[in-house]
């Protein structure tokens, strides 16, 4: 009877599982929680950029390291140490593990901070003839003064100036302004304070008299801009020094802040002026006017001076959310390269046949699909939602680095010791590297791409769930809609990528997306991102295990590690960090119709890339790389692998089960040592 578990390869498949699970109870719920600690979502993004670009670093450098140091005495014909033994690449993939639950769970010890909406005060001018005065509303959130360092210069947008008698308690800049209809209205000049002195007649409607006056001057080094009469508006240039507070603004429920400035300062003739020639020694001549938009008017000189109330400090939770968000996904990425390259090595694909890696990750992605809605509904009942997400991914990572610390019987030796033919040839040469960089490039960039609109769709899908009143038990459920179809895919994922042939699984991906992103520019019920993200199985399972084997295949086996920390690099990392930035161009006024329209801009591009894909693979590539119809030897006809284990079926006379027609055939000597697998 054929067996359909190789009980050598349960405690990988075990690790597989409790890695996955551990992603699903936290990675849905990271972009709501970098929201749940006070940061805005121009900070969301910026942090779902840069993280994964610096996780690079994990795949990157451990993947070298391991190729470099597995190499033991197999190629000189001894014994393997322990590198070549699979230690190293458990002990390093079991640190990944636990560094990936120590620093996510840091995240909880993120400080809090909260800004309020900024509340904009009422804002007073008045100048005299010495000094210009500013005052604005103390802010009653904490009680303070916005205030600066030094001299503070812009403009300030003021209309409907007019004379009056100010005093020490600033009584009249206070009162309100009179509604006044005039029949003339000039537009404001500038002329020189020296040389000087016009009169103007100006004619209200309110007493219909006409009387000579002097227009209210504000001068500003030396220039004078001339108020007309009721002019619109009128920016004043103007330097304010730090604002002196009410003597006591914890009490006080009106009080004001004053800001002083030297400049501008009005020129009042207040001899020729009617309303100041009696009890000049009360009256001390001013001029006031309403301000207007202080907070809006470009270059506005109190721009930035809204109040806001703000608990904690925003720049210390943004940089220390930065930096072990950055930090911790790094182990994640690492680990999951390392567990790409354990899964090729312990399932002994050879020339005999094929390995069963699709069977290792569907029993993995079952932890995907069931644990992420599991950790949401528990966090739905907590005062503290984050913790048990976070807690369950620390558990999983940490039983899984256990499993690979104690099990010294994993099969995961040197990749050298295990590529035999059946005539005993040993490791394939290692010109390859330079013989198929240029298709490893294009897979590459494929497999980034990809990247791109997967994370397009992750980053801030969450965002989306919540806004149309969404909970984390809805957010977790996406996942396992994208998750739970694909387990039976991965289970015969060799055999279908192997028939279908992998450039037509990445053309079919981008269609996929072109579904996935028009149903979510179009949906605004909860339902039908559900549907769309159960066609995940078509843009990421299978995607995912393509690229896989395929690296498998084109890299030499002496980088197979860092030939599965390719796709982990072009997908997880650069992709997720490009989709990250494009998804994230939305308003944050509307973020969720600014959202749709991005979405259709990702809908269109995937078509367009699924047709360019199409055209350049099926009428360029395909007919130059056509694999010829050699049957392979004849002793491997009868040879072929189950789970990593040989069985007595064998294998069609092309090593594949569609025929003769191999588009990307990989010889890694003059003749192929694989088989003429659909690659």
């Amino acid at each position: 009877m054929e067996k359909l578990v190789n009980k050598n390869l349960i405690t990988l498949k075990c690790v597989l599982f409790c890695f996955l699970s551990g992603v699903g109870c936290i990675f849905p719920f990271l972009p709501v929680h970098i929201l749940s600690v006070g940061l805005d979502r121009g900070e969301a993004r910026l942090i779902s950029a840069v993280a994964p670009c610096v996780a690079i670093l994990g795949p990157a450098v451990l993947g070298c390291l391991i190729d470099k140091l597995s190499v033991g005495r197999g190629s000189t014909g001894g014994a393997p140490g322990p590198s070549g033994s699979g230690k190293l690449l458990r002990v390093v993939t079991a640190i990944c593990l636990i560094l990936s639950a120590l620093f996510y769970t840091l995240l909880l010890a993120v400080p809090y901070t909260e800004r309020h909406e900024a509340r904009r005060p009422q804002v007073l001018f008045m100048c005299d003839a010495e000094n210009t005065y500013v005052m604005q509303e103390i802010c009653k959130e904490d009680m303070r003064c916005n205030s600066w360092s030094g001299v503070k210069t812009g403009v300030l947008a003021v209309s409907s100036c007019e004379y009056g008698c100010a005093d020490d308690n600033m009584t009249w800049i206070k009162k309100p302004f009179p509604t006044t209809t005039t029949t003339t209205t000039l537009s404001p000049m500038y002329y020189t304070a020296s040389n000087y002195t016009p009169m103007f007649n100006f004619t209200y409607d309110d007493d219909e008299e006409e009387y000579e006056a002097y227009p209210p001057h504000l001068c500003y080094q030396g220039q004078c801009l001339v108020y007309m009469a009721h002019s619109r508006r009128m920016r004043v240039p103007m330097s304010l020094e730090s604002p002196i507070p009410p003597e006591d603004n914890t009490t006080e429920t009106d009080a004001w802040c004053t800001y002083r400035a030297s400049s501008p300062s009005c020129l009042v003739p207040a001899a020729k002026l009617p309303e100041f020639s009696v009890m000049q020694s009360e009256c001390k001549p001013a001029v006031r006017c309403q301000v207007l938009d202080p907070y809006d008017e470009p270059d506005g000189v109190l721009a930035d001076a809204e109040c806001r109330l703000t608990i904690g400090d925003p720049s210390a939770t943004f940089t220390t959310y930065l930096i072990l968000r950055m930090l911790a996904d790094i182990w994640p990425t690492a680990a999951l390269a390392l567990l790409g390259a354990a899964c090729v090595i312990a399932t002994r694909e050879t020339s005999l046949g094929r390995g069963d890696v699709g069977r290792q990750l569907a029993f993995g992605t079952l932890g995907l699909a069931i644990f992420p809605p599991l950790a949401g509904l528990a966090a739905e009942s907590m005062e503290s939602p984050f913790v048990v997400p976070f807690a369950l991914h620390a558990v999983f990572m940490l039983i899984g680095a256990l499993i690979l610390l104690f099990d010294s019987h994993m099969p995961l030796s040197t990749p050298e010791w295990w590529w035999h033919t059946a005539t005993g040839v040993l490791a394939m040469p290692m010109n390859t590297v330079r013989r198929y960089g240029a298709e490893t490039a294009a897979v590459f960039a494929v497999v980034a791409l990809l990247g791109v609109l997967c994370s397009g769709i992750d980053a801030y899908l969450p965002w989306t769930v919540m806004e149309m009143n969404g909970t984390l038990l809805h957010v977790g459920l996406t996942m396992t809609a994208g998750a739970l179809p694909a387990v039976p895919a991965l289970w015969w994922a060799e055999a279908l990528v192997d028939y279908i042939g992998h450039s037509n699984v990445f053309i079919s991906a981008f269609t996929f997306y072109c579904l996935r992103y028009t149903g979510l520019a179009y949906t605004t019920d909860y339902t039908w991102i559900i549907v769309c993200e159960i066609l995940e199985v078509f843009t990421m399972s299978l995607v995912w295990v393509t690229a896989v084997l395929y690296f498998r295949h084109l890299v030499p086996r002496k980088y197979t590690t860092m030939g599965q920390a390719l796709p982990v690099i072009a997908h997880f990392c650069i992709g997720r960090c490009i989709g990250a930035i494009v998804s994230g161009m939305v308003s944050l006024s509307q973020p969720l119709e600014s959202a749709r329209e991005v979405y259709r801009a990702l809908g269109v591009a995937s078509l367009a890339a699924a047709a360019v894909y199409l055209a350049l693979y099926h009428l360029l590539l395909a007919p130059r790389c056509a694999a010829r119809p050699a049957p392979p030897p004849q002793h491997l006809l009868q040879a072929c692998t189950v789970d990593g284990q040989l069985n007595g079926k064998g294998l069609n006379a092309n090593g594949g089960s569609n025929g003769t027609y191999s588009p990307m055939r990989v010889y890694h000597e003059e003749r192929s040592r694989k088989g003429h697998f659909r690659y």
